[in-house]
């Protein structure tokens, strides 16, 4: 869920911030945010006036064909949380691939579980050690993204991967597409390690951005009131931001690794939650020692976690190495509130927006 923010918190970011809703504007201003729910078929035509012919609605696919065994050679976790990739309303998630990114630094715990104690509270993390250089690669790679459109300012997260240029960001679709506008929001920029207004490593500008076709498709049928929730098996995307002094992204804060395996051990999830009591000013996290699959119907992984508007964009880190904060991302949060939250997994689309935009 992306944040909105006022014109004082971008300058002091003390006030109680301004919530625009949950995720994406939904197409009736009264639909409630999306929670964890009991999956419920949907109807796969779009109501139309009396009458008129029924629209089928395709559920979108990704860019490799879904496997419903583990054959990726890159073991790094269970496939789709040991669950078929279709869900009960025809959704798909992302298809498996053997690509793992590395972190540039520490080596991840490819194991079951997760190092940190299972949480749900949104407490900080690591609350008092600083922000620097040394410092674990969840402090430094995990930054705060604000975007601004003529809808207004808003805030989400991301982390610092490790890429060929050093230079790219991994978050949601939603935080790099606006649904107001129906199109890419006009400024993005990335603080990594953001705490309380400092960003240790500078404030970095966006120069390209990537998000799925996939994730446009449905998500434009959403907002035009179809019954296509499709798009949040897709709601990831990479921002690549513009070098500083002549030195990258990764060079200044870390970059943590990628799985797009489509595998998953326990995860962390940590970003800048504002939501209830919140404010999205220190980095916040969930710890689960397993996740499931396919909750409410959407090709999402499901974790307890009482992040909401903010957290849109943390990375899922499974195979956390506590002690340097290395491991593997495999999913990004996409949405949630109080009593859960959802993340796609990445695959084969998501490895190849990366290769676009990563040359």
């Amino acid at each position: 869920m992306r944040l909105a923010r006022t014109a004082a918190i971008v300058a002091a970011a003390a006030a109680v911030l301004t919530v625009s809703g949950c995720i994406l504007p939904p197409p009736l201003p009264t639909a409630p945010p999306r929670q964890t729910v009991t999956p419920v078929p949907q109807p796969t035509q779009t109501p139309q006036a009396s009458g008129a012919p029924q629209v089928e609605v395709v559920p979108v696919e990704p860019d490799g064909p879904v496997t419903t065994t583990d054959e990726t050679t890159a073991d790094t976790g269970e496939l789709y949380a040991g669950s078929q990739g279709e869900t009960v309303d025809g959704y798909w998630p992302d298809a498996a691939t053997d690509m793992v990114l590395e972190p540039t630094r520490g080596t991840p715990a490819v194991a079951p579980g997760i190092a940190l104690p299972v949480s749900e509270n949104g407490d900080e993390l690591f609350a008092g050690e600083p922000h620097t250089a040394d410092a674990n690669l969840l402090l430094t790679s995990i930054g705060r993204i604000e975007m601004e459109s003529e809808a207004g300012q808003f805030t989400c997260s991301g982390t610092v991967i490790n890429s060929d240029s050093g230079l790219i960001v991994v978050t949601a679709a939603h935080c790099v597409w606006d649904d107001d506008s129906r199109d890419y929001f006009d400024s993005i920029s990335f603080s990594p390690g953001y705490e309380n207004g400092e960003a240790p490593f500078g404030t970095w500008e966006a120069e390209e951005l990537w998000v799925p076709e996939q994730y446009l498709e449905a998500n434009t049928r959403w907002l035009d009131g179809a019954d296509d929730d499709g798009w949040m098996g897709f709601d990831f995307g990479f921002i690549r931001f513009a070098p500083q002094d002549g030195q990258t992204l990764e060079d200044a804060a870390g970059g943590q690794g990628v799985s797009f395996t489509a595998e998953t051990n326990g995860v962390v999830i940590a970003g800048y939650p504002g939501n209830d009591d919140f404010n999205a000013e220190v980095l916040r996290y969930c710890a689960e020692d397993a996740v499931n699959y396919g909750a409410g119907g959407d090709a999402n992984y499901g974790a307890d976690c009482a992040m909401g508007d903010g957290a849109s964009g943390s990375g899922w880190v499974s195979n956390l190495e506590e002690s340097s904060g290395a491991g593997h991302i495999t999913a990004v949060y996409s949405n949630g509130g109080s009593s859960g939250a959802y993340g796609p997994p990445l695959g084969i689309t998501a490895w190849n927006g990366l290769q676009s935009l990563d040359g």
